[in-house]
């Protein structure tokens, strides 16, 4: 599967998709630290993530490879948000 960006196409292989849908879905259930001047991206709620996996139908076999899958994304994700501009 190849994915669309202003920056190129990106090629999605088969058995990450599981993990990118996860991945998308969850985007808005980072755990978020917030000081007094900065706003910190923790992570993804797990307890989202399993909800997540649960409603996409992905197997209970197939958890623990999505799962892993998921903290290679996160961790990417988490540098780029708290990135300062």
């Amino acid at each position: 599967m190849k994915l669309d960006q202003a920056g190129g196409d990106y090629e999605l292989p088969p058995e990450l998709w599981d993990a990118w849908q996860c991945f998308v879905a969850t985007w808005n259930q980072w755990r978020v630290h917030i000081g007094m001047t900065d706003v910190l991206y923790d992570g993804i709620d797990q307890g989202s993530l399993f909800a997540c996996m649960q409603m996409l139908g992905i197997k209970k076999r197939k958890q623990r490879e999505v799962f892993t899958h998921m903290h290679v994304l996160e961790k990417e994700a988490r540098r780029l948000r708290n990135q300062k501009q």
